[in-house]
């Protein structure tokens, strides 16, 4: 009897070698489908839970070895190593993916809350976005993962999916942008996974992603790539210089006066030592010729209506460094604008910039930039519900390699929700059969959205042949001796990076001083 594709997608799990694959696949239909469970020990009260809770520690144990993410597992990752398993469940998720001539990839980084896991080693202070209670600091203590997503929201997919493809634990002492950028390089450059032949990779990211070391390195190595990043309002950008060249020196290559990504014409400054404000004039980004314009009116959900305005500037460029020479890598500039067309005002104080990197970009269309960065909210979609429906903040383990290793366990899970997402039936609430959504998804034969399906999973996956994932039947182990105490665990407190300094670094007690 032919498998359907979420049981195929477990069984295929078996073939992984070294790894406690049975209790992994329990894992996995128990995480996808347990609806009442607040940590991951009450997945065993799930009918498909088919272990003892305690599997839970050695299936994480055993993949964190495999998985390899690091030396250390408890200081920094190395994102150019990739492991056997790890390059194995890159290349398995996407066998249960679309093939495409185009594919969309979503870059961001999210915090692991880890503020009162004493025992683990290395945390870090890590930024809480939307904090909302006045005079609080946002920031907490913990781990920072760089997460790169494969987009679907074209018309296969009017429910968006943004399904995980590689995680990576951003080390203490670690550039986020440069592990970022050598996580995509790494999975460019894979034989195995698609995007070596496909006609074009675009992959969209916010702007702290608007670095010479995340941008460099991408589109100068990968030729095929495309990069969809925003830019910061009053950001300096240059035209080539066309003047005459000096005969000696060096030639110039950008103009001597930059064009400022903002509306207004000047700028107000405050000098510390005079300790009073300024305006500074600047010319505004909107002074230079564009090279294309188009608007298309568009309907919130709520039922407002908006008009997009999209102006585009081509060949533009940034200042880099000497490791980084952003003299030759061209970029197009997009400027977006959401007028109301009731009142004819703008929405947002100020337009949205994004660039667009890489080669044959004149071939891409500006529509489709914007489109591209608009749904690089699904990413955001994405780490919400890992966190408050699959757990992925709530694995308490004293050991680091533990965490990234649970890390991956959400991320098989999220495929295979994916899986399913087209095989589910719609199970709601009886007072939610009324909603807009759960109509049109009982008529749509399109996958459903990663809540609509999960709240369908588990009467769907009752329905699986679970005697591959059962248990063996094995002899109970001795266990610990009476009177054997373990070792206590050593509480450990949060660290900074090292200090630039020799000077500084020896005042922190936590650092180890510098030779």
């Amino acid at each position: 009897m032919k498998k359907n594709k979420p049981e195929q997608f477990c069984l295929d799990i078996l073939n992984l070698d070294n790894v406690h694959v049975k209790g992994l696949v329990s894992i996995l239909l128990s995480l996808g489908s347990e609806l009442n469970a607040r940590n991951p020990t009450m997945l065993s009260k799930n009918k498909l839970f088919q272990y003892h809770y305690s599997i839970l520690n050695k299936v994480t144990k055993n993949l964190s070895k495999e998985l390899k993410l690091s030396k250390d597992t408890e200081d920094c990752c190395n994102a150019k190593e990739v492991s056997d398993l790890r390059k194995h469940l890159q290349v398995h998720c996407m066998k249960y993916g679309p093939r495409k001539n185009i594919y969309k990839l979503q870059s961001d980084l999210t915090p692991n809350r880890k503020a009162y896991s004493n025992c683990l080693a290395c945390r870090g202070y890590v930024s809480i976005p939307n904090n909302k209670i006045k005079g609080n600091k946002s920031i907490d203590i913990g781990y920072n993962y760089s997460y790169v997503n494969l987009g679907l929201y074209d018309a296969e997919h009017p429910n968006a999916w943004s399904l995980p493809l590689d995680n990576i634990r951003i080390g203490l002492n670690d550039n986020p942008l440069s592990v970022s950028s050598a996580q995509l390089l790494g999975m460019m450059e894979c034989a195995d996974l698609p995007f070596q032949e496909a006609e074009r990779v675009v992959n969209s990211a916010d702007s702290g992603y608007s670095h010479p070391s995340y941008i460099h390195p991408l589109v100068s190595q990968c030729p095929n790539l495309n990069l969809v990043i925003r830019f910061r309002a009053g950001t300096k950008v240059y035209k080539k210089y066309s003047g005459k060249q000096i005969a000696a020196g060096r030639n110039k290559v950008y103009e001597d006066e930059p064009y400022y990504l903002q509306i207004e014409r000047e700028r107000k400054c405050y000098n510390p030592k005079t300790k009073k404000s300024f305006l500074k004039a600047q010319r505004p980004i909107f002074d230079l010729p564009m090279d294309e314009e188009l608007s298309f009116e568009t309907t919130t959900r709520s039922g407002r209506k908006l008009i997009i305005q999209l102006h585009r500037w081509n060949d533009l460029l940034i200042t880099g460094s000497r490791e980084y020479d952003m003299s030759n890598l061209f970029f197009d500039l997009v400027a977006v604008l959401c007028i109301d067309k009731e009142t004819g005002e703008m929405v947002f104080k100020r337009p949205m910039f994004l660039t667009f990197w890489g080669c044959n970009k004149a071939q891409y269309t500006t529509r489709n930039i914007h489109e591209d960065y608009r749904h690089r909210y699904d990413i955001e979609v994405h780490n919400r519900f890992s966190k408050q429906s699959l757990l992925l903040d709530k694995y308490e383990t004293p050991e680091v390699g533990h965490l990234d290793a649970w890390a991956w366990v959400v991320q098989l899970t999220y495929w295979l929700l994916y899986t399913a997402s087209t095989e589910v039936e719609v199970h709601v609430n009886e007072w939610e059969k009324y909603l807009p959504e759960v109509k049109r998804a009982q008529k749509e034969t399109a996958p459903k959205s990663v809540s609509m399906t999960r709240k369908g999973a588990e009467a769907f996956f009752s329905t699986f042949d679970i005697k591959p994932f059962a248990p063996k039947s094995s002899k109970n182990g001795k266990g610990r001796k009476k009177g054997e105490k373990p070792t206590p665990r050593t509480w450990k407190s949060p660290r900074k990076k090292y200090s630039k300094y020799k000077k500084q670094a020896e005042k922190d007690k936590n650092v180890v001083k510098l030779e």
